[in-house]
């Protein structure tokens, strides 16, 4: 069996309500699947991240120059190809977009793998366990949500059975190194310091203690501003923040991470073990957050986990996109003895709710449970391909 033709589907659909991070206005849902066909007949499918920037680059990546170093090899050689690619281009590629189209392939082929030997990825993976918690990624910033609209949103959240939610933070125009001023719509949504943390009051007022509250900055603060804002939120026992800094500043990081009491999560934009070995080793971070559509696939995230194991770091993956993305980081969170919960979105999104046949939601106790189905248990809606492709050509 070898591999016999490797496709990009680059797929998109507008959001009625825009929804906003502490510098990002997405009024769309974006994402690159990617199709690896045997000469079989048998097929595996993956998602390549396309965060930030157009998906025809990352298309074009995929089609241009990962799929020729595909063609023809044994899907099982997934280590090999891995490095193949990242060694042959390692000038430009060490990160960002190239690193994105590789976690696609990378993603494409364990689902082909499990399809073939008819077993789940996460039982070949390990199987450490079936049963994942699973936390409310909800809380952005919307035009005309205010603190009645937000404590309301969160406590939806937890009426449903989400025992954990996460809220955004950091819409400040006045911090030092803030994008809102250079990027689209950055006058949306504004807050000052004390207005973000009357909106974490308020929430772990509304959802009780009982609940874990994360909160994520994406990256929006300077050091000292992170610091002065999670000594004043301490005392609301905050389960963690997320991209507090710059993901490049690994000091400021670590100077709060050992300046508050409050564990620092990150970082998502991250890439590969080596950008991860770096933010653990020098304690910029107490939980690791790879994403396997994101930091290279979930060939790659098994590495990174194992260097957060060796230092008793739990791995909670970055998980916002399409139901193919919850599933491929289902199955590598469920694989590993330090995996400790997963992100659910829960903002309205065709891709999660349509993109596959399958319902992938919560219990009453607020986990996801994995089946036992080959691959990664989904089964992608060609409908829906067709429905939201940018352009026909690429069907």
């Amino acid at each position: 069996m070898f591999i016999k033709n490797v496709r990009a589907l680059p797929l998109s659909c507008s959001m009625e309500n825009p929804i906003m991070d502490s510098f990002c206005y997405t009024d769309q849902r974006n994402l690159v699947l990617v199709k690896i066909e045997t000469d079989e007949g048998l097929v595996g499918y993956g998602e390549a991240a396309g965060y930030g920037g157009s998906l025809l680059a990352t298309t074009t990546v995929i089609e241009k120059e990962l799929k020729p170093l595909l063609i023809g090899e044994d899907p099982f050689s997934r280590e090999k190809i891995w490095e193949k690619i990242y060694k042959k281009y390692y000038q430009h590629g060490r990160g960002g977009i190239l690193i994105g189209a590789m976690s696609g392939v990378d993603i494409a082929l364990w689902d082909l793998i499990g399809k073939i030997v008819n077993q789940p990825v996460y039982k070949l993976l390990g199987s450490y366990t079936n049963r994942i918690r699973a936390y409310a990624s909800c809380g952005f910033y919307v035009e005309g949500k205010g603190l009645k609209e937000l404590a309301e949103e969160m406590k939806e959240a937890v009426d449903k059975g989400f025992t954990a939610v996460k809220m955004k933070v950091g819409r400040t125009p006045s911090i030092s190194n803030s994008r809102l001023s250079i990027v689209p719509h950055g006058d949306c949504c504004n807050t000052s310091i004390e207005e973000d943390i009357e909106r974490v009051k308020v929430v772990r007022e509304t959802i009780g203690n009982d609940v874990d509250l994360l909160l994520d900055a994406n990256n929006a603060w300077d050091l000292n501003t992170a610091i002065k804002i999670a000594r004043a939120i301490e005392k609301y026992n905050i389960y963690y923040i997320e991209e507090p800094v710059l993901t490049e500043d690994r000091e400021a990081s670590a100077a709060l991470a050992a300046a508050t009491m409050i564990p620092i999560a990150g970082y998502e934009t991250a890439y590969t073990r080596y950008e991860f070995k770096d933010l653990i080793t020098m304690k910029a971070i107490d939980i690791v957050q790879p994403d396997v559509v994101w930091s290279g696939g979930i060939t790659e995230c098994i590495k990174i986990a194992a260097i957060a194991s060796s230092y008793h770091f739990p791995v909670i993956p970055h998980s916002f996109s399409s139901a193919l993305c919850l599933a491929a980081n289902l199955h590598f969170v469920a694989s590993i003895p330090n995996g400790e919960m997963i992100e659910l979105d829960i903002n309205k999104n065709p891709f999660r709710e349509e993109l596959i046949k399958e319902n992938i939601n919560i219990d009453s106790q607020g986990y996801i449970s994995l089946s036992d189905k080959p691959g990664l248990g989904v089964t992608v809606n060609e409908e829906v391909i067709k429905k939201y492709i940018i352009d026909e050509k690429y069907l």
